[in-house]
């Protein structure tokens, strides 16, 4: 698992159409570090409301959230997989 710390740009379903089966959650993110921009993900199953919370606050208050992304989803790609997900505390 890699952690990054990210931009929550929005959160729902993915724009082009190719949505990983439901019920699932995706996050639009862009790494702090340059590394990737406006990139879709998914919120795995388990964790999804608390996950979903956070992201929903990072966007309302404008802060960066810390997350822990799994290999890329060789099912869906581009889409990788969130397992962590938590606000940035400083």
């Amino acid at each position: 698992m890699a952690w990054v710390t990210c931009k929550v740009n929005e959160v729902g379903p993915a724009s082009d159409g190719t949505e990983t089966p439901a019920p699932v959650i995706y996050i639009n993110l862009t790494d702090i570090a340059g590394s990737f921009a406006n990139y879709w993900f998914f919120i795995e199953d388990g964790i999804q409301n608390e996950a979903l919370a956070v992201a929903i606050a990072a966007m309302n208050y404008t802060k960066k959230v810390v997350v822990g992304l799994d290999p890329p989803n060789a099912g869906n790609t581009p889409y990788t997989g969130i397992s962590r997900l938590y606000l940035q505390t400083s």
